[in-house]
């Protein structure tokens, strides 16, 4: 859909939205690689930024340096993959967020599965390091909170969703875990117990807080278009209305029509088609067509006399305009002569001698074709009953005149 048109744009093809979402991934996945200017020489940069410093203090400090190293490599790999302005766009327009359910595509998503791989190696090293893997999960979900944050708030090219997090959190459970098992295995203890407990719960609760503040003050939800209200309504809807007008323009135009594109508009109710053979337009759901146009309009030589091309203007009132031309005055003009004739059927409804506001052109070739047709299906209106008789209207102009 076009949100600035309201306008639905229907492709030729049935629409799967789980399908949509792991082909959408696929795409933001290799957009995102082409986008970011330099994003291996961007990493190498950090890294080397974190990682020089923070080895050189290890060994002063006599602690063991590869795990750190590691721990600060995986930081910057974060920081490049996450941070860097790409060239892309974001959801939409404004600081906006996806914050739709996350499940189960956290699982199912190439996107989520690369979140949840990118956020694994840094909890594990920093468990490793310090032994406190509910705080060190809690920095990691906090962290990636912060990220999304800034993602949605900074003209930046990325774009905030709650799947996102909730794949960088899994990381970092996964990454904690793993260490968890590492240390028991290795026998160097498990867990630093009840203060980590501690401050795990107090950054997690204070973070998450803060978090929820910003996102529901300057945070504009968005939800995709695949799950708000009325979605699938809309979408059978459209599918009525798709078939509709296809019905309707293989009926004017003749076999062999191809519809291209339909577009129907939500606010107007508009639906038109375009074909290899013209456009047609009509109303939905009250399924009142309005107007079609060939794209050839030269009148092509045939043996219809105007009575004959009369009955194929009245087989197509009757089947699309059955209530409009009941009881309607048909008027016929003619152009051109001949074998190349065409014929304009023109039908207007009266009531008390009075024209109702009821439109139908229709013109139609001698060689039986449909050029056009224009209408304005519409009801009669209800005239006011006369109160003055012809004989009393004449005497009150008489009156009148005379002064």
């Amino acid at each position: 859909m076009d949100a600035s048109t309201g306008k639905y744009y229907t492709p030729r093809v049935s629409f799967h939205p789980v399908a949509y979402r792991e082909r959408l991934a696929t795409h933001l996945i290799d957009a995102s690689i082409q986008a970011v200017p330099g994003l291996f020489i961007s990493f190498v940069v950090i890294a080397a930024i974190l990682a020089i410093p923070t080895g050189l203090i290890a060994r002063v400090r006599e602690k063991p340096v590869t795990v750190r190293v590691l721990l600060s490599v995986c930081i910057a790999g974060i920081l490049a993959v996450t941070l860097l302005p790409t060239g892309g766009g974001p959801v939409g327009g404004g600081a906006e967020c996806d914050l739709s359910s996350p499940f189960p595509q956290t699982f199912t998503s190439s996107s989520a599965l690369l979140n949840i791989a990118l956020f694994t190696p840094a909890p594990l090293f920093a468990a490793l390091i310090f032994r406190r893997q509910l705080t060190v999960i809690a920095v990691a979900a906090v962290g990636s909170g912060i990220v999304e944050l800034i993602q949605a708030e900074g003209a930046m090219g990325r774009s905030c969703s709650a799947t996102d997090l909730a794949a960088n959190t899994t990381g970092a459970l996964f990454g904690a875990a793993a260490a968890t098992v590492w240390l028991w295995r290795t026998g160097q203890g498990i867990w630093r117990g009840k203060r980590d407990a501690l401050w795990g719960a107090t950054l997690a609760v204070t973070g998450s807080t803060a978090l929820i503040g910003v996102f529901h003050s300057s945070i504009t939800p968005y939800i995709p278009l695949t799950e708000r209200p009325g979605f699938e309504a809309d979408q059978r809807a459209i599918e009525g209305a798709d078939t509709w007008i296809t019905d309707a323009a293989t009926y004017v135009f003749g076999k062999g029509t191809q519809v291209e594109q339909t577009e129907v508009s939500k606010r107007s109710g508009l639906v038109s088609a375009k074909t290899n053979r013209g456009e047609i337009s009509g109303r939905w759901p009250a399924k009142k067509l309005e107007e079609a146009s060939c794209t050839d309009d030269k009148a092509e030589a045939g043996p219809l006399n105007q009575h004959q091309a009369q009955q194929v203007s009245t087989r197509f009132v009757e089947r699309w305009f059955p209530a409009e031309v009941r009881g309607a005055k048909l008027t016929v003009h003619v152009s051109g002569s001949g074998n190349t004739a065409v014929y304009a059927f023109i039908y207007r409804r009266y009531s008390k001698g009075v024209m109702m506001p009821m439109r139908l052109n229709v013109m139609v070739t001698s060689g039986g074709r449909i050029l056009n047709f224009t209408a304005r299906a519409v009801k009669d209106p209800k005239l006011p009953e006369r109160t003055v008789s012809k004989d009393g209207a004449a005497g009150h102009l008489d009156r009148i005149r005379l002064g």
